[in-house]
């Protein structure tokens, strides 16, 4: 019985290790303690797997972070600068990432719900797709890859 417990205990860290994408490494927890502690600056951290929901890194320098999977619900990232930065899979929705610096972002597979791109250019990201440009909400500043639309909100 002890061995069985031992076992699920086993599985269990190695699920929650494996959640993260990149391990409980100490720079990967020093990263995300560093943006939740208020933070704005942390280029090329790790940040695969992390929710950050309701952070706020607004002109922050984040070039090349990697937030692959990461939660970023309701996150104020406007004015931050994510060149090369990848964001695939992650979940932007309701982020801000209004006059965001992007080129050469990879948002394939990120969720964009009501995500706000007002202001962004977008005419050098990797992986956007006219459904995340449907769910997102921009306005006339926005740019988009040629053949693509942003709907305008307020």
């Amino acid at each position: 019985m002890i061995r069985f417990a031992a076992a699920g205990f086993a599985l269990a860290a190695f699920a929650a290790t494996a959640s993260y994408g990149q391990g409980e490494d100490a720079a990967y927890l020093q990263a995300v303690a560093s943006i939740k502690a208020g933070n704005k600056d942390c280029p090329h951290c790790v940040l695969a797997g992390a929710d950050l929901t309701n952070q706020c890194v607004k002109g922050g320098n984040l070039t090349g972070a990697d937030f692959d999977h990461a939660r970023l619900v309701l996150m104020c990232m406007s004015f931050a600068n994510f060149k090369g930065a990848t964001f695939r899979g992650a979940d932007l929705s309701g982020a801000n990432l209004a006059h965001a610096i992007l080129a050469g972002a990879d948002l394939t597979g990120a969720q964009m719900t009501i995500t706000s791109i007002k202001g962004t250019d977008l005419t050098r990201v990797r992986g956007l797709t006219q459904k995340q440009l449907d769910a997102a909400c921009g306005d006339t500043d926005t740019k988009v890859p040629a053949g693509m639309a942003v709907k305008t909100c307020n």
